[in-house]
């Protein structure tokens, strides 16, 4: 055999096996990105539900009441009283400073762990409850002291249910969502639902109406009649 044929034969085995390890080699390239890529989608989509089920933990925290005066009503009423329906409550977390403070630790502390896994929407609807629980708490330290606290929770009430059924009509669309993807709170998106979940909403509570003698027209008529009952009862002043 002449040496041509040989290193010819040569040749073509060698380039063979190095084809077949090279192609190998991008075979297993491409799998172990696919596997790594699923796996980092996997640990996010995993810390994102965590997000999403401590928040709703958090905010369900509003639908906990209470019988506003429920001694009063039981020693002059006793029996008569209708303890599951009928009777003005108030949300627990008013029962005193103690727990109306702590309910604001809970949510700062969401903020600080969860916020960045949140969607615009979610993230918007948490910052807006924490600005508002703070708003909240100033007006409360300027209109009684901590025994007055029930009492204005039975008028904060409202504003309170109404955000906490909103985000949890929202947290359960998005728990129940089969992907999970992370949105930046640095877009335009966020801007633009800023205004609808963090302005508007606040522009339509008893709290901003009481602060500031605004309302839309929808709902002037019912907050004149609680800025009247509150001022009969003493509970504030006329501007």
């Amino acid at each position: 055999m002449k040496v041509t044929e040989i290193i010819t034969i040569i040749s073509s085995i060698l380039g063979s096996g190095i084809l077949s390890v090279f192609g190998t080699h991008i075979l297993y390239s491409n799998k172990l990105k696919k596997e790594i890529n699923h796996k980092g989608k996997e640990i996010i989509a995993k810390k994102i539900q965590e997000a999403l089920c401590e928040i709703r933990d958090m905010e369900l925290l509003i639908k906990s009441q209470e019988i506003y005066d429920v001694e009063n009503i039981l020693e002059t009423r006793g029996d008569d009283v209708n303890m599951i329906e009928g009777e003005i409550i108030y949300p627990e977390i008013m029962n005193d400073w103690e727990t109306f403070d702590g309910f604001h630790d809970n949510i700062l502390e969401k903020r600080k762990d969860y916020e960045k896994y949140l969607s615009c929407k979610v993230a918007l609807n948490l910052v807006f409850i924490d600005r508002y629980i703070h708003q909240l708490r100033l007006f409360l330290k300027d209109h009684g002291d901590e025994a007055f606290l029930p009492l204005w929770g039975t008028i904060f009430i409202f504003d309170l249910q109404r955000w906490q059924q909103r985000m949890d009509r929202i947290l359960i669309k998005e728990i129940n969502k089969h992907t999970y993807k992370l949105e930046s709170h640095e877009t335009k998106k966020w801007k633009h639902l800023r205004k609808k979940e963090l302005i508007k909403q606040y522009e339509n509570t008893i709290l901003y109406y009481l602060k500031e003698n605004k309302c839309s027209r929808r709902n002037k008529r019912k907050m004149e009649i609680i800025k009247n009952t509150l001022l009969e009862l003493g509970l504030i002043k006329e501007n």
